[in-house]
């Protein structure tokens, strides 16, 4: 990102006691996004033309998510019942066949996340030096090869076999998977966003998310009660990813312009690039002038912790409980995604709206601008901790739940944990220098490569281990993990910034390492 020096004559001293005070004074809009440049105006992309893709992600995701487990469940079947001499499956249903799944799914899941754990400090960097645009057409392909690979398993999987169904993830986990997309999302809008904005844009983005995700089920579901084939919901995928790669490849602007300073920055990154202990390095270094000690690492952790409880086998624990098909899942999927867009789209900004209020654009004395700021932040944090107890609450009660009504009732309104993903976003941007912000994504998408890693294997390890007696168990092991989470949120507080006697030639800033 740009790191040229912000002209004080036309920035408040607000803004130079802290460079995340976003601006109330309309002429300050030059100034109110992480790009900026001293030597002429830049007119910055807006947002939208980052979170319009990951409309198409979502959909594309969501109309495979249950399909994927029914698919995965007959190929199995299928091997489970032949390597027994029996020709056609009589139940799928079972704990044997399921034990299989999982322990597919969590190998899957690990070339996944694994590959993409490799590669996110490279991409991390390849986005703050050759622009965000890069890493979306690189990601957008990834994704493209793997429901390629599903679709040639499922039309000919008898010649030639399982093995694509590891090579795929494999591909897309490599070629900057979706954590280092959505990581590069972020970066895209804190680029073009000033931290006053962000908390909302972040909203809007998982609203998109959301809807996509209620749209992509509803699809997948419709496609298959009207073919009875899961392949035409791979097509299906298949030709929204293309749209995504021929969006990336030819419509998107980039939000990053690089300038000399970049290149002082990346000479010194150079040396310890090839050290994966030292991507995260920023969580513990940085300091954030207006949270409290560590706080930016409690909100990483409470992030991680999140992460490893975000995919619970819902769908196969509902298969095997409540006998639930793809087409079951999927209306699932399409109501609790639904209800998230609604909560994103309705309940958040009214939250939001109660809890601060409107920045004037008169001129504002900085001590009034700072509580502002605070209150803010203040509820961000907020927002992040009843988010996550929320998730503690209805992932316990999906384990007691004992018809297919109350699991999918607590399925539903988990969704209203939701509340905290904008505000860890926000809290995550504003909490380190602009220029640090491409650093920072690097290290969270690592984070979330690594939760969704011991996940899957640590979360299907023990439901297979589990599924024969207390297949239920999972989920309150994960709500243990989120009240883990949730404690972690309590360490964040608001604190004063430092005061510093602003030097006009020094540019003083409250950011410190």
């Amino acid at each position: 990102m740009d790191k040229s020096s912000i002209n004080i004559f036309n920035v408040p001293v607000y803004s130079i006691i802290h460079p995340s005070f976003p601006a109330c004074d309309s002429t300050m809009n030059e100034h109110a996004s992480l790009l900026r440049n001293s030597k002429q105006s830049i007119r910055t992309p807006s947002p939208w033309y980052a979170i319009f893709p990951m409309c198409l992600v979502a959909i594309s995701g969501g109309a495979l998510f249950a399909p994927h487990v029914q698919f995965y469940t007959e190929i199995f079947c299928d091997r489970y019942y032949n390597s027994h001499d029996t020709l056609s499956p009589n139940n799928c249903n079972i704990p044997e066949v399921h034990k299989m799944v999982s322990r597919a799914q969590a190998v899957i899941m690990f070339l996944n996340y694994g590959s993409t754990l490799l590669t996110a400090r490279f991409y991390g960097r390849m986005s703050d030096r050759k622009g965000r645009i890069s890493v979306f057409r690189i990601s957008t392909i990834g994704s493209l090869l793997y429901v390629f690979c599903d679709i040639i398993t499922a039309r000919y999987s008898h010649h030639v076999g399982i093995y694509l169904l590891f090579l795929g993830p494999f591909l897309k986990g490599i070629m900057a998977g979706d954590s280092v997309l959505m990581a590069n999302v972020q970066a895209y809008i804190a680029d073009t966003t000033s931290s006053a904005d962000r908390t909302m844009i972040f909203a809007r983005l998982m609203a998109i998310l959301f809807m996509g995700s209620s749209i992509g089920p509803l699809v997948g579901s419709f496609i298959l009660k009207h073919t009875g084939s899961i392949v035409y919901i791979f097509y299906f995928a298949f030709i929204v990813d293309l749209l995504n790669v021929v969006y990336t490849s030819f419509i998107l602007k980039e939000s990053n312009k690089k300038n000399a300073s970049e290149e002082v920055l990346d000479t010194t990154d150079r040396r310890c690039s090839f050290s994966i202990s030292s991507v995260f390095g920023i969580l513990f270094k940085t300091k954030s002038p207006h949270l409290s000690a560590n706080a930016l690492l409690f909100i990483a952790l409470a992030e991680f912790l999140l992460t490893l409880v975000k995919r619970p086998p819902t769908l196969l624990y509902a298969m095997l409980k409540f006998k639930w098909t793809a087409y079951e899942g999927s209306l699932y999927l399409t109501a609790a995604s639904f209800t998230r867009l609604i909560i994103v789209i309705i309940v958040l900004p009214l939250l939001l709206k109660l809890f601060t209020k409107r920045c004037p654009r008169s001129n504002m004395l900085s001590i009034t601008r700072e509580k502002q700021y605070k209150s803010t932040v203040s509820f961000d944090i907020w927002m992040v901790r009843i988010g996550i107890g929320i998730d503690v609450v209805c992932l316990a009660l999906a384990g007691l739940a004992t018809s297919a009504v109350l699991f999918a009732t607590a399925g539903i309104l988990q969704s209203f944990s939701m509340l905290c993903q904008p505000s860890i976003r926000s809290l995550l941007t504003t909490s380190v220098d602009p220029r640090q912000v491409g650093e920072l994504m690097g290290a969270v998408a690592m984070l979330d490569a690594l939760a969704m890693i011991i996940s899957h294997l640590g979360i299907n390890t023990l439901y297979s281990a589990t599924v024969s007696t207390m297949p239920n168990v999972t989920f309150f092991v994960c709500a243990i993990i989120a009240a883990f989470s949730c404690t972690s949120s309590f360490f964040v507080k608001v604190t004063d910034c430092p005061r510093h006697t602003v030097d006009i030639t020094k540019q003083t800033s409250c950011y410190s390492e």
